[in-house]
């Protein structure tokens, strides 16, 4: 799992369990106490320790329960600082990065491998191809992307309605068919950075 991948799903924990401290916050008559917080943000997070979808972030799950249960412990506030940190994180990488964690997120969740194309190469169906020096004029040294990424790749099982689709939820970049030849299945789709589309 990459690390944006591993900072999402946390980041996406943290909001939920911070949605439902408030709920139950707003509908309570009477003031609640941090004892009486902890225990509401506890009671969600338990739970979640052995449900598959958190399995990556089961540890950290177990630590919030341990925190909100010490006498003293402020589980809301920690949270938030927590939230703070995952949110920083996802700020702070660059597009280059970003395609790393796409490519790792590509294959990881959907078993789309990928790989330099090298001239004179035979190339495999469902294969992800980028041209190396191609991809070297696409990014600023500081990581910033300058020009659309090429991805190559022949379909023979998927479409790449599908793979366009898998890219644009993650909203690391913005896909787009550039060209596809359906006697070949050739397929050519461009990335642009989201923040810039």
């Amino acid at each position: 799992m990459s690390k944006l991948h591993y900072h999402q799903q946390l980041s996406t924990l943290i909001d939920n369990t911070l949605l439902h401290l408030y709920c139950h916050v707003a509908i309570s008559r009477c003031f609640v106490t941090t004892t009486k917080r902890n225990m509401i943000l506890c009671r969600y997070l338990k739970p979640k320790i052995k449900q598959p979808q958190h399995k990556s972030i089961k540890g950290d799950i177990k630590r919030m329960v341990i925190t909100g249960q010490k006498a003293g412990a402020n589980l809301e506030l920690k949270l938030e600082e927590l939230r703070k940190m995952a949110n920083d994180y996802k700020e702070s990488i660059n597009d280059a990065q970003h395609l790393y964690d796409l490519l790792n997120h590509l294959f990881d969740e959907h078993g789309f491998n990928s790989r330099f194309f090298h001239e004179g190469e035979k190339t495999e169906p469902e294969i992800i191809y980028i041209l190396k020096d191609h991809l070297e004029h696409c990014f600023e040294e500081s990581g910033e992307q300058i020009a659309p990424v090429s991805l190559l790749i022949k379909f023979e099982q998927n479409t790449p309605d599908i793979l366009i689709n898998v890219i644009n939820q993650t909203y690391l970049f913005c896909a787009s068919l550039y060209e596809h030849n359906t006697e070949t299945k050739q397929t050519h789709i461009h990335l642009n950075s989201y923040r810039k589309s």
